[in-house]
């Protein structure tokens, strides 16, 4: 069964989409716990594998990072659309723009490999330096310290993880909320005000078609093409939201 519902613009779909991506990128950043061993009075082998781990460790939370970054960037001009299309969602777009213009500048730090590559301890340590992770004064983990990427870690190391995730589930909420993004009710899309359903019989048509015998239960043709239709709607539906 379709049921109408109001036209939802492509382009909230495309900012709910970076807004729910920045969010999962954001959760995935605090899953691993890196525990810093130097390899003091190792084997060689034992110190390769030992900053293999590590470099494996802080290269996923960086490209979680720039995951994550990418995609707010990206819903800044979903959202600066969205705010010229609906007045009623211009002060939140504002807060949210504002909140997170920060990040425009680490574009340009993402695009030096001097500053994300781990293949010393050095870049490591300045690393977790700049993402608030030990003291500016220290001159790196202790041995055996176990460093959690909590809502403490500065992504790009200018905003606070959990005040970034805050605003973009706010955001999030709000457009799920107005719009009922994620009903599981499934929505014929509306029709611009140039096109015409092709689904739609002539009212000629309609007029000629004789009344429907009530004491047939048998399925009919019509029926299988109501069902064929419902179905149709569906996939329709389904392709306007993968739609990226």
């Amino acid at each position: 069964m379709t049921v109408p519902m109001p036209y939802i613009p492509p382009n909230v779909y495309l900012l709910a989409d970076n807004l729910d991506a920045a969010l999962a990128a954001g959760e995935d950043i605090t899953k691993p716990v890196l525990i810093w061993e130097t390899g003091t009075g190792r084997e060689g082998q034992d110190i390769a594998d030992a900053r293999a781990v590590q470099r494996a460790i802080l290269e996923t939370v960086r490209s979680l990072e720039q995951l994550l970054v990418a995609r707010v960037l990206k819903s800044r001009e979903r959202s600066e659309e969205i705010a010229t299309r609906d007045p009623r969602f211009s002060t939140i777009a504002r807060l949210y723009n504002a909140g997170t213009a920060i990040l425009i500048e680490a574009v340009a730090d993402f695009g030096d490999p001097s500053a994300i590559d781990f293949n010393s301890g050095r870049g490591a340590v300045a690393f977790l330096r700049s993402r608030g992770l030990i003291a500016e004064d220290a001159a790196g983990p202790y041995e055996g310290q176990s460093i959690n990427f909590s809502d403490n870690f500065l992504v790009a190391g200018r905003i606070r993880l959990g005040t970034l995730l805050d605003l973009v589930a706010m955001y999030l909420d709000t457009l799920e909320t107005h719009f009922d993004l994620f009903s599981d009710i499934i929505v014929e899309p509306d029709l611009l005000p140039f096109e015409t359903d092709p689904d739609a019989a002539p009212a000629s048509a309609l007029a000629a078609e004789p009344a429907a015998s009530e004491a047939d239960d048998e399925p009919t043709d019509s029926d299988e093409v109501d069902s064929l239709r419902e179905a149709l709607l569906a996939v329709r539906s389904s392709m306007a939201l993968d739609q990226r």
